[in-house]
Order: C-alpha cells, then sequence, then structure tokens
C-alpha cells in the first residue's frame, strides 16, 4: 500500500458542502484504506493499491463526481511531497513573525508552479515566493491572506488550473499523520 496526501479545491466555501466524515466513507468504499481527514476544507490522507499519485486522482475525482454530481477537482501528494513540504518553511517570515502565516498553493505540476512563480514575480511590490517541487511558497499576514495581491493572484489562476492554497501547517498536520 502507497500512502498518499489528497487535497479537495473549493469545498465548504460558495456552496459546495463536503462533510469530512461523508468523504471518509466515500473514499472507503472507493477502495481506499487508512482515511483520515484533516480540518473541515478537504484534507485526506489514505492508503492505496495505486502506486501513482495521477492514478490516485483520477479515481477520487470519479467518486466525487458520482457522489456529488458535479466536479470536484483534487490535487494528490504522495507521502513523501508531504513531508518535504512540512518541513521549516522554506522562506523567512518578516518581522514580527507572530504576525504572518507561510502558504503553499499546491499545483497538478511543477509547470504549473513555475509559471505561478513567474506571475508572483511580476506583482508590485515584489513579494517574496519560492517554488518547492509542485508547489509555490509564499506569506501573507495574519488576517490578510485572502485579500493579499498574491493569493488574488493564485484566486484568479484557480479558473485556469487545479491548484488549492493551504497553511504552512496544514501541511505540518498532514506530516504528523503520515509519519
Amino acid at each position: 500500500m502507497t500512502t498518499f496526501a489528497v487535497f479537495l479545491r473549493g469545498v465548504n466555501v460558495g456552496g459546495v458542502k463536503v462533510l469530512m466524515k461523508d468523504l471518509a466513507g466515500l473514499l472507503a468504499e472507493g477502495g481506499f484504506t487508512e482515511v483520515r481527514t484533516l480540518l473541515a476544507s478537504g484534507n485526506v490522507v489514505l492508503e492505496s493499491e495505486l502506486s501513482e499519485a495521477q492514478s490516485v486522482q483520477r479515481q477520487c475525482n470519479q467518486l466525487l463526481e458520482a457522489h456529488y454530481g458535479r466536479s470536484i477537482p483534487t490535487l494528490v501528494y504522495t507521502r513523501e511531497e508531504i513531508l518535504q513540504l512540512a518541513q521549516p518553511f522554506v522562506l523567512e517570515l518578516p518581522e514580527p513573525a507572530a504576525e504572518h502565516h507561510g502558504y503553499l498553493t499546491l499545483c497538478e505540476s511543477a509547470q504549473d508552479a513555475a509559471t505561478l512563480y513567474e506571475l508572483a514575480r511580476a506583482l508590485e511590490p515584489r513579494p517574496a515566493v519560492e517554488v518547492l517541487g509542485r508547489a509555490l511558497c509564499w506569506i501573507a499576514r495574519k488576517g490578510q491572506s485572502t485579500t493579499d495581491p498574491l493569493s488574488k493572484l493564485t484566486a484568479a489562476q484557480a479558473r485556469q488550473r487545479v491548484i488549492t492554497t493551504r497553511n504552512h501547517n496544514t501541511l505540518v498536520k498532514m506530516a504528523a499523520i503520515i509519519r
């Protein structure tokens, strides 16, 4: 069995309600094992007989669409990717550090992450960003994660590609479940 992290995009916001206990049951019925959810925003750790993230993603997407009658995009990351993303944050938080959070915009491909990086570097003032595998790392002041210019950029890009953003602390918690 191989361990994966699954991130649903756009659930429990904008009228798309997916209860985590229902999600866990659906994925277990769909053949996944050791299904565990984290928070109410579509974060799942599971095990699969499938060995590739893309195969797990396809199966999850099919299960969700069949059950909910609408497309609910997912991103699937390997155990190794999650452990890498959960390491101490790649960017140094500005002072006072307690007033800032690290964020990761998770992407389907490294190319998508590179594209987001180039778009972010064109913003003024130029934000601190870094690519780590299939994720774009960035920082926002607490309470401004949805109004930050980079957040607005990623929200606009989410209409064109499958991406989702998570607080770094969420990835740390996911890594603790995976270990």
